[in-house]
């Protein structure tokens, strides 16, 4: 480690607590963005970011309006003959349902050993406030190794719509030779892992409609048709038993992974399969062709997330719905085109659809699957950063989850991407009892103060 790591460690072990001020702060904002009832709570955490940006003295830290949630944006540019880096993370998270299995307040973050635990403890705002410490730490030494600009976005996990519709507008006031987004995972406490791809997604709601009334089952019942058994009939026609999808032409632009990839890949596969299982507390399942590793990072998935239709409440009601909805998703990989699958999902619930029975899908949200290049110099730029940190070989993966912005940024900027966080598979995204592993968190600060210190040092990047 040289010096100037060491000083930047150390820097950075002096902030803990400063740093985990911010962590738990933000921690305790519901910016719950698929929620309208919790729109005020999103704004707040936007502001609490805004102010943690001006804290690290960067410029220009503003609040862009847009039709949902603001972006927010600041900068700093004062380092000429270097490469500019966008660092992207995202200050929004999911809803807490369902509540009863949180053994604390989502809202109100508990430390319990090393771990802290909350709603976004892991994703992302971990790595939100990692990645705003770390500049503010190496800008704490009266400049920066690269130009950077930050894009902090509030609807990751809903729509993501507005920073999608923002960067393609305004690409040239966001011109950088890198982007680094702050947002994925790593195998483990000791393990340090970079993703060089992540899956894209279709999210619908698919309605059935019957009569155009609620029935009495005892009246009607034997020649209604059920919205309910019709989407459970399509919902069972869109898989087999063992988990492989039957959407015809699915599976035709996917593209396998390389020779060199699942030379990588193998090393993982112990580790990746114990830690799942353990997490879930089930044996693994799925298509019995390909490994979990495969169908966790390389095939498309279709998950169903949850029903709603007839008598819901306690007690009984022989009703015959006359609606009845159902809301799912497909993660995609690289070659798939969302707009293309989503084409794939109608044909194929129309040809599903029970007589009597009318079906509508409702498109949720759609993102493009990720893919870099490893061999790239901000990729190899971040292995070394990584691997200085953790004293380890760095694993290379790819991730299950989506990020949509993701390939916007990739694209539209025309730069080398890179996507780090420090959540662990088992961190319960998503899910209830989030937490994340705070010394990995710390280690997290450091990483990314490595990862930009690397990426100045990168022959002819500007």
């Amino acid at each position: 480690m040289t010096a100037v790591h060491d000083d930047i460690t150390m820097h950075i072990e002096g902030r803990h607590a400063a740093i985990l001020e911010d962590f738990q702060a933000l921690l305790r904002i519901p910016s719950i963005s698929a929620l309208p009832t919790h729109d005020a709570d999103t704004l707040r955490a936007a502001d609490y970011v805004l102010g943690m940006l001006r804290k690290a003295n960067l410029e220009h830290v503003q609040r862009i309006e847009t039709d949902g949630k603001p972006l927010l944006y600041a900068d700093w540019l004062h380092a000429p003959g270097r490469p500019t880096v966008l660092l992207y993370a995202h200050y929004d998270v999911q809803p807490v349902d369902p509540r009863s299995e949180w053994n604390s307040d989502p809202f109100a973050p508990v430390i319990e050993d090393d771990y802290i635990i909350a709603r976004g403890a892991c994703d992302d705002k971990n790595n939100l406030t990692a990645i705003i410490h770390a500049t503010a730490a190496l800008l704490a030494e009266g400049t920066l190794p690269v130009n950077v600009r930050f894009l902090i976005e509030g609807e990751e996990e809903s729509s993501g719509e507005a920073i999608e519709a923002y960067v393609r507008a305004h690409a040239q006031e966001l011109a950088s030779d890198i982007v680094l987004i702050a947002d994925g995972g790593i195998a483990g406490h000791d393990q340090p892992q970079l993703e060089y791809g992540c899956r894209g997604m279709v999210y619908v709601e698919l309605i059935a409609r019957g009569s155009q009334r609620d029935l009495h089952s005892g009246t009607y019942g034997g020649n209604a048709p059920n919205p309910l058994f019709a989407l459970a009939t399509i919902i069972a026609g869109l898989k087999k038993p063992d988990g492989t999808i039957t959407i015809p032409g699915l599976m035709k632009t996917v593209r396998p992974p390389s020779e060199a990839e699942w030379a990588n890949w193998r090393k993982q596969i112990p580790r990746f399969e114990a830690d799942m299982a353990a997490d879930m507390g089930t044996p693994l399942v799925g298509d019995p062709v390909q490994s979990p590793i495969m169908r966790a990072w390389a095939q498309p998935t279709l998950e169903v997330h949850g029903f709603v239709g007839g008598f819901q409440d306690d007690g009984s009601k022989t009703v015959i719905p006359a609606e009845a909805k159902v809301k799912l998703s497909l993660r995609l990989v690289p070659d798939q085109d969302p707009a293309q699958v989503l084409k794939l999902l109608q044909k194929r619930v129309a040809k599903l659809t029970p007589p009597g029975i009318t079906t509508e899908i409702v498109n949720l949200g759609m993102g493009m699957p990720f893919f870099t290049d490893p061999t790239s110099p901000a990729f190899k730029a971040s292995v070394q950063a990584l691997g200085a940190e953790f004293e380890k070989e760095v694993w290379l993966a790819r991730a299950g989850g989506s990020v949509p912005i993701a390939t916007t940024l990739q694209t539209v900027l025309g730069a080398d991407t890179v996507m780090v966080g420090f959540g662990l598979e088992n961190d319960g995204a998503h899910g209830p009892n989030e937490h994340t592993h705070l010394p990995t968190f710390f280690r997290g600060v450091r990483s990314f103060a490595r990862m930009l210190r690397a990426f100045g040092e990168i022959p002819g990047a500007h």
